[in-house]
């Protein structure tokens, strides 16, 4: 399993207050084998050891992506299941928070955008802001994993290579798409986006919602903000009014707002919180 384990303290796209975290827990990401490629973004482990401390907060600022996880320790139960448990998340439309406490692992497969649908054939919005126990029809088979990171990761691995049929055409372009509205920094608006879509406008909001589980405008507005939780963690001199206009936003309030609603937090709040100049102890 060649994996990256705290490569750096760094801040990182999506984890909220990474500098912050390493002491709590640890994170490690291994790409998947080549078949499972078509489907998987990585795999990642989190394993923490807590005895005697106090639990932790931790936070992500989640991509448009599933996950399936295998996770277990001696917390009892997490989002509201025992454990040890193999559970689906649904594209979390807000910030995935949760504590860590005693001593547990997790070990995920993050699918790309659309990777869990074009894989299994299951609806991505009827998952959307759920988490729930993967079904045994899920493999076509009950699944049963160790409670062993690189044990778990290589059932997981060769489970979802398995049986698993070609891409379908939809999939193919919506990934073309998808990674286009990630890495192509001047599509701030949804018409931009219909530009380059290969479907009309009312297909494209069709295939998103079946597919990624979200509509095209999350997904635009989620990437945006998370560059610019970024931005705020490395660079103590931003400015945010320049920020809010290279990111598209109309103008700082529609900004402040969207990061409020997302965040719970204004950016120079997240910035007192995070930013590099602040001795992080991690988020509370």
């Amino acid at each position: 399993m060649a994996a990256w384990k705290n490569a750096t303290e760094s801040p990182m796209r999506g984890v909220v207050g990474r500098a912050g975290t390493t002491s709590a827990f640890d994170l490690a990401r291994w790409t998947p084998s080549d078949a499972t490629a078509e489907f998987v973004e990585h795999f990642w482990s989190v394993s923490w050891d807590l005895r005697g401390q106090a639990p932790f907060d931790s936070a992500v600022i989640t991509f448009p992506s599933l996950h399936l996880t295998h996770e277990w320790g001696s917390d009892g139960a997490r989002h509201g299941f025992s454990l040890p448990n193999t559970l689906v998340h649904g594209v979390v439309e807000h910030v995935f928070r949760t504590t860590i406490s005693e001593r547990g692992a997790v070990v995920g497969a993050r699918f790309r955008p659309g990777g869990f649908t074009a894989r299994f054939d299951r609806d991505a919005a009827a998952l959307t802001g759920r988490v729930q126990p993967a079904d045994d029809e899920l493999f076509g088979m009950p699944m049963h994993l160790d409670d062993n990171i690189e044990s778990a990761a290589t059932t997981f691995d060769d489970a979802i290579a398995a049986g698993a049929r070609k891409p379908d055409s939809t999939y193919v372009a919506l990934t073309v798409l998808v990674d286009r509205i990630r890495d192509d920094d001047t599509l701030h608006r949804v018409d931009q986006v219909m530009t380059h879509s290969p479907w009309s406008a009312r297909t494209t909001q069709r295939v998103f919602r079946r597919y990624v589980g979200v509509p095209v405008k999350w997904v635009l507005c989620r990437y945006r903000l998370q560059h610019a939780a970024l931005e705020i963690e490395t660079d103590p001199s931003l400015d945010f009014a320049d920020l809010a206009v290279r990111l598209g936003w109309y103008d700082q309030a529609h900004f402040i707002n969207d990061f409020r609603s997302m965040l719970g937090c204004t950016p120079v709040e997240y910035a007192t919180r995070y930013g590099k100049e602040n001795d992080l102890n991690g988020p509370s």
